[in-house]
């Protein structure tokens, strides 16, 4: 698997990052903080494909992430 991947499961922003040793982690973005935290729950989903799930670039990841930290108008 090439990483980053950055994907959206449902409408959470989840990406699966190496680690500096080589392995993996997967990050789920928290609604109440903002930020992301471990979440390695997600990892089969988004190594399987399993469920809704939108496989983004980068840039569509982060452009998501900022719509969802910016305040309503």
């Amino acid at each position: 698997m090439d990483l980053p991947l950055y994907c959206i499961v449902g409408d959470r922003p989840v990406k699966a990052i190496e680690t500096a040793d080589g392995g993996m982690d997967v990050l789920a973005y928290e609604w109440d903080t903002g930020e992301f935290k471990r979440a390695m729950q997600y990892l089969s989903k988004i190594t399987l494909g399993d469920g809704e799930i939108d496989y983004v670039s980068e840039q569509e990841f982060e452009e998501y992430v900022a719509q969802l930290r910016s305040p309503a108008s």
